[in-house]
Formats: structure tokens, C-alpha cells, sequence
């Protein structure tokens, strides 16, 4: 079989299943092969790392997309797993946002480039937020005037970064 047909037959959502999620229902699972994927990440944007040339990777992007029934949210977790490369280090590295975007907008995916460059597997939410940064809590923290949106904050806070790494989106038993 053709490593590239091999590749793409392993890239599917029906690989890795419905995570199940504490307090959670999947709505959707995305999965789609990137490859000769091909990006520079200057060292502003890596924090404690140098500047990456990443060249030539080939990863599975996957997306799950849930929402915590009641709580009228929708939240993204995206990995990319690093499929067919000899150079995956087999970690996890959970990316992060800045200022009041979770994770899944440019410096994020900056970010898990720069970890797909390292030889980790990436992965981000956008813990059922906003993508822009520029935004701030305003556009999503008030239901009203002093009326604080505590489960879009919870979200935010802890929630979606717990969900992010758990095992049920990892693929394993919950």
C-alpha cells in the first residue's frame, strides 16, 4: 500500500472514536491529514524556545467540538498528531493563549507549529470563546451590565483546559 494512501486511511474520525467527556456531549469530530506542511515561527512567538524552521511535516489535524449541555457553549479542541514521522518525540504539548483568547487563534497556532517542529503532538481550545484576542472578556464574560457569564468563565479558567488534555480527547478511556 502506498504510505501516503496508508497515511490518509489512518487520518479519519472514525479512528479515534467519541471521546467522552465528564459533563460533556461530543457534537462533532473532524479529522483531516496536513502534509509537506512548511512554517517559520520567530523566537518572539516561542517564548522560551529559539526561532523553528519547520519543514516538510505531516500531522493529523483533529478536531472534536462539544458543548456541556445547558450551558449553551460550543467549544474547539484541536490536535495535531503527528502521523508516519520517526521524529515524534510520543509527548503532548497543550498550547495556551494570551490575554483573553484561550488558544485557538494566530499565536496559538504559532505555537503548536513551533511544538510540531520540536517533535511533540500539539493541541488547543478555544474553550467555546471568542478566537480574536483583540476582543477581551467583554464580548463574552457578561450575560448584561454586572451579570457575570460564570459558565463561559469557568470555561475559560479551568473546564476546557481539564477537557483539553483529558483522556477522553487523547482518545483514551475517559
Amino acid at each position: 500500500m502506498d504510505a501516503s494512501l496508508a497515511l490518509a486511511q489512518a487520518c479519519v474520525p472514525a479512528t479515534f472514536g467519541t471521546p467522552t467527556l465528564f459533563g460533556a456531549r461530543v457534537l462533532s469530530i473532524e479529522a483531516s491529514l496536513v502534509t509537506n506542511f512548511t512554517a517559520s515561527v520567530p523566537a518572539a512567538y516561542r517564548f522560551t524556545q529559539p526561532s523553528i524552521e519547520v519543514q516538510a511535516a505531516t500531522f493529523c489535524n483533529v478536531t472534536v467540538t462539544y458543548t456541556h449541555p445547558g450551558q449553551d457553549d460550543e467549544v474547539h479542541v484541536e490536535a495535531w498528531l503527528p502521523v508516519g514521522n520517526p521524529g515524534w518525540n510520543g509527548r503532548l504539548q497543550a498550547t495556551g493563549g494570551g490575554s483573553w483568547a484561550a488558544g485557538r487563534f494566530a499565536l496559538g497556532y504559532q505555537t503548536m507549529t513551533g511544538a510540531i517542529g520540536d517533535g511533540y503532538a500539539a493541541t488547543a481550545t478555544d474553550a467555546g470563546l471568542s478566537t480574536d484576542p483583540y476582543l477581551g472578556a467583554g464580548e463574552w464574560a457578561l450575560l448584561s451590565p454586572g451579570n457575570v457569564n460564570l459558565h463561559k468563565l469557568n470555561n475559560f479558567g479551568s473546564v476546557s483546559l481539564n477537557d483539553q488534555v483529558s483522556d477522553g480527547i487523547r482518545g483514551g478511556t475517559g
